[in-house]
């Protein structure tokens, strides 16, 4: 059963960039660990695995596969199934990069004309987890964080943008609209004009919402 969860979500020996799916799982291993109360480095030697073995999929280099999956169960005491179905979980929690997700909700406060502040507080007053969460994920030191998903759909809650921009980054079609209609918010911004909602947009294609920003940024200034 678990065979079939796993492959189905991420697929037998993929590559590329991870995807939300694999992302919950890591996140879900690193949750089970911390319960049982578990070292990295127990854990590791419980389930048979050497450290770089272990880091290159915690550090998303290459999936988990089903017989990490299940000697991962054993070390942690588990079902192969509480391992592989981060949707059991109490919350869900994702392990991202650090990096590229700060940027692109620095690409978000930008686009709102805000500062990080502003964002931090906006969170501060739903949750203030939350906001230490945002904190956290801007000023990280390390390659990876974990995050609770409902932060990063706070964030784009607040951005008036798709939650997938953050919580499944690797989708290249939300990715491109999204900075396509970021790029118009920012070229009306500049020709002095109203706001909108982003979602009133419709089905309006990337390409058009790009020739509608450099349209107005083509624009002579107004005398």
């Amino acid at each position: 059963m678990v065979e079939g969860v796993y492959d189905r979500y991420v697929g037998r020996g993929a590559v590329g960039p991870p995807s939300r799916y694999s992302r919950r799982v890591v996140a879900n291993v690193d949750r089970l660990r911390r319960v049982k109360g578990l070292t990295v480095g127990e854990l590791i030697s419980r389930a048979g695995m050497t450290k770089s073995y272990y880091q290159s999929r915690a550090g998303f280099s290459l999936p988990y596969n089903t017989n990490d999956i299940e000697a991962l169960a054993a070390a942690l005491g588990v079902t192969p199934e509480e391992v592989a179905n981060p949707e059991s979980a109490p919350r869900v929690e994702m392990r991202v990069p650090a990096a590229p997700l700060a940027a692109r909700v620095r690409r978000l406060i930008e686009s709102q004309a805000a500062r990080e502040s502003d964002l931090v507080d906006h969170l501060d007053e739903i949750d203030p987890a939350a906001a230490e969460s945002a904190r956290a994920l801007l000023a990280a030191a390390t390659n990876t964080v974990v995050l609770d998903e409902e932060v990063l759909r706070l964030v784009t809650h607040w951005a008036d943008v798709p939650a997938e921009y953050l919580t499944d980054y690797t989708d290249d079609a939300v990715t491109d609209r999204t900075d396509a209609e970021l790029e118009l918010r920012d070229a009306m911004r500049e020709a002095g004009a109203s706001s909108i909602q982003f979602r009133a947009l419709g089905e309006m294609s990337s390409d058009a919402l790009r020739a509608i920003a450099h349209s107005l940024r083509s624009r002579p200034p107004a005398t």
